[in-house]
């Protein structure tokens, strides 16, 4: 049997751009059930300098959006991020929670504000730790403009419909006869 949890370790750069598209994907299917008329431009963005991986604009609204990823039997208590994203307009760090076996999703976890506001303080978090790195007396390396955000924070989503609606407060209204598929909860 395949190590699943050894390759997502090793492969996670392939892993995020692989549910990032699934993400997308299921977002616009959301939002062409509920209206085809309305339109979501999508941007992936070259080089991760900014803090974000993503631009989302409908109806002259704009999420800048960090993509996290965790196994759902992962226990990540925190995901870092850069100070100076967290204060853009629009910012907010999507986490997608997916199966270790076929990498499909189970669900979102959200961090965010409106489109029309930064994301929420991030000031009295810690300060993320460089991994495996220490300097000369021994000490973790400290990313000082870096905060490590608890997962205890982000909000739950399980669905893709609660995600759209979480990025784009009052987007396309949902048909009143259209079922709504979600989701497993999350574990967690």
């Amino acid at each position: 049997m395949p190590d699943y949890r050894a390759a997502l370790a090793t492969r996670s750069s392939y892993v995020e751009n692989v549910l990032t598209h699934s993400m997308i994907a299921a977002l616009a299917g959301e939002l062409w059930r509920r209206d085809p008329e309305v339109r979501m431009d999508i941007l992936r963005t070259e080089v991760d300098e900014s803090g974000f991986d993503l631009v989302l604009t409908m109806s002259g609204r704009t999420r800048f959006v960090q993509i996290k990823q965790v196994n759902s039997e992962g226990k990540n208590k925190s995901f870092s991020v850069r100070t100076d994203f967290t204060l853009m307009l629009g910012s907010c760090v999507v986490v997608i929670v997916h199966r270790d076996f076929d990498l499909a999703i189970e669900g979102y976890r959200y961090f965010g504000a409106t489109p029309n506001d930064p994301m929420p303080s991030v000031d009295g978090f810690n300060s993320s730790v460089l991994p495996g790195r220490r300097d000369k007396e021994g000490n973790k390396k400290v990313r000082e403009h870096y905060r490590d955000i608890p997962g205890s924070r982000f909000r739950k989503l399980p669905s893709v419909s609660d995600l759209l609606d979480a990025l784009f407060p009052n987007a396309a209204s949902q048909p009143a006869e259209a079922s709504q598929v979600s989701a497993p909860a999350l574990a967690g």
